[in-house]
């Protein structure tokens, strides 16, 4: 996980141009979002008119007003008071239907923008963030700015029109005790700057928790079956239990200041109307303001009372918003894979050199993982890539990938440096079969098609019958339209394989990659599966990484790797007949 960042304070220039971001994706909305504001702002203007002339009539009847003059007025006022109800109500409707209509578009654009960003990110980048932190960002930081956006800001623009409103109208009134309450004002403003930063910090903290603990569902969830057959229940329940109780010890602490925060404006405000109370009460007994105006002020002053224990609420809301924005921007400025959306579809011939590579993961930079290693193979052969685990074979295929860039050395296909190539047409002519499938949730066809997205029924159902697939998906009470279930567990390990070669088969690659594919299969499957393979393998350059030299003996040739390094190369005949060699040795304890 990241290095948290140094907290930025409310006041802070800087913090406000992080949440300013927001702008980006409001802007294309803003035909929707504007007239949203002009009805937010009208309708608190109303609000505010409603509330003076409702004191306005309540002090006049209080006053002793009576008399037929006073009765017109009074119904006109009444009138008056229910047209306003009703504008406003017609108008609220349509402002909660326009922000809402406006944030959650621009929010959309925010979560698409945020997954966009993290399927792209480098295989270097996403080994060090976990997959249910990256989860929880697009989860629930995002929808905590959803929060923010769709009823934070426009209750914060609400009750800030409501308050200068009201703060002109009892101008108007009294100057001398407007500004006796004015003068909390300050007070309250340095309270916000002083609490702010500490709730905002505690706040990111505790975001950052709660992605931890989302961590350890996926990881559960993803690993039921091991969760499950070690009778790891109790374990994984302790773990996320002490994650979410570091969670709650957060937000509890974050919950102190914002109580106090709450608190202090409860205080000020309360400590504020008893003073302008007791000012009031004094200039009317000194007949220096009439009792239908102070009747007026009183309702003005309970509005701003109002208005400012929101702000309270509204403040720290903001602050748990800009603790989640700045996680989201982290992940919105991870550089990414290079993007090339008009890569030419060219089609490989297979030749593949790869000249003294060598490699080092960022994270294990002086742990080299291959040493000067060197592969040249020829359109449509057959090369075997065979050695102990952490060996390095995988990895050599990671770096034809380019999921990693080599530490020297250069890879070149056709006669092309990869490392020069755009990445869909380099991994267009690639295609993996792994050792363990892991289909997505859909039904079977969709993940055949996976490998050529515009396929057609018919070369779907040709690609399983070459594939050894279709007589078992026939049988299928819902045939090609079977759900997998979740990661592809409905099925077993040898149909999982047939469909991965079946996509394999459709995306048609020029060079085949297979990762042990059959070395956790029974006899039949392996067979079928096998049988499937050498009609894949047909016509195209194919890498195969095997611990199970069955598999290889008919490579044409065979790379034996150690600690990274190529220690034998040739044919399984030149390998077998070389006294003392490794492969020799792992040839007869297995296939003898």
């Amino acid at each position: 996980m990241p290095e948290p960042t140094t907290t930025k304070k409310l006041w802070d220039r800087t913090a406000w141009k992080d949440a300013a971001f927001f702008l980006r994706y409001l802007r294309p909305h803003f035909n929707v979002f504007i007239p949203a504001l002009i009805a937010l702002a009208l309708t608190a203007v109303l609000t505010v008119i409603f509330i003076n002339l409702l004191a306005e009539v309540a002090g006049k009847g209080l006053g002793g007003a009576q008399g037929p003059e006073w009765m017109a007025e009074l119904k006109q006022s009444v009138l008056i008071m229910v047209a306003i109800v009703a504008t406003q109500a017609f108008i609220a409707f349509w402002r909660i239907m326009l922000f809402a209509k406006a944030s959650e578009r621009a929010l959309g654009a925010l979560r698409m923008e945020t997954f966009s960003r993290i399927i792209r990110l480098p295989m270097g980048t996403l080994n060090v963030r976990r997959v249910g932190e990256l989860g929880s960002r697009l989860a629930n930081d995002v929808e905590s700015m959803r929060e923010t956006l769709v009823l934070t800001i426009p209750m914060l623009i609400r009750h800030t029109v409501m308050l200068l409103g009201c703060l002109i109208l009892v101008l108007q009134i009294s100057v001398k005790l407007a500004l006796v309450m004015i003068g909390t004002i300050p007070v309250v403003i340095v309270m916000i700057a002083i609490f702010g930063a500490r709730i905002r910090k505690l706040t990111r903290k505790a975001q950052d928790n709660l992605a931890t603990s989302q961590v350890i569902v996926e990881e559960s969830l993803q690993s039921i079956i091991s969760v499950k057959a070690f009778a790891n229940e109790s374990h994984e329940i302790a773990r996320y239990n002490q994650n979410l109780g570091n969670f709650l010890t957060t937000a509890i602490r974050a919950a102190a200041p914002r109580a106090a925060f709450v608190s202090f404006i409860i205080f000020a405000f309360s400590l504020a109307l008893i003073v302008v109370t007791w000012v009031a009460l004094t200039m009317l007994s000194k007949g220096e303001i009439p009792a239908a105006e102070l009747s007026r002020f009183a309702a003005l002053s309970g509005l701003i009372g109002a208005s400012f224990a929101q702000f309270s609420e509204l403040f720290t809301q903001l602050q748990r918003t800009l603790g989640a924005t700045d996680r989201v921007r982290e992940i919105l400025q991870e550089p990414t894979e290079p993007e090339a959306l008009d890569a030419p579809k060219t089609r490989f011939r297979g030749e593949i050199a790869m000249e003294d590579i060598s490699f080092a993961y960022a994270t294990r930079p002086d742990a080299p993982v291959l040493r000067e290693f060197s592969l040249n193979a020829k359109a449509g052969q057959r090369i075997a890539l065979v050695g102990p685990s952490g060996s390095g074979k995988t990895t050599a295929v990671a770096l034809l990938y380019r999921f990693y860039e080599p530490t020297s050395g250069r890879i070149m296909v056709d006669g092309q440096p990869i490392a020069t190539m755009p990445l869909p047409t380099l991994r267009r002519n690639l295609a993996l079969v792994p050792q363990e499938v892991l289909l997505f949730g859909g039904s079977i066809r969709e993940n055949i098609a996976y490998g050529k997205p515009d396929a057609s029924e018919a070369e779907i159902i040709e690609a399983a019958k070459k594939a050894n697939a279709h007589l078992f998906i026939e049988k299928l009470p819902e045939g090609y339209d079977t759900l997998v279930g979740e990661r592809g567990t409905q099925l077993s390990g040898g149909q999982r394989q047939r469909i991965a070669i079946a996509r394999a088969i459709l995306a048609d690659p020029a060079i085949l990659i297979l990762d042990e594919a059959t070395s956790s299969l029974d006899a039949e499957s392996e067979r079928l599966v096998q049988d499937a393979l050498d009609k894949l393998m047909e016509n195209r350059t194919s890498i195969i990484i095997a611990h199970r030299l069955s598999t290889v003996r008919r490579c044409d040739q065979i790379l034996v790797l150690s600690a990274g390094t190529i220690v034998e190369r040739g044919t399984h005949e030149e390998l077998v007949g070389k006294e003392g060699s490794l492969y020799g040795t792992l040839a007869r304890l297995q296939l003898e």
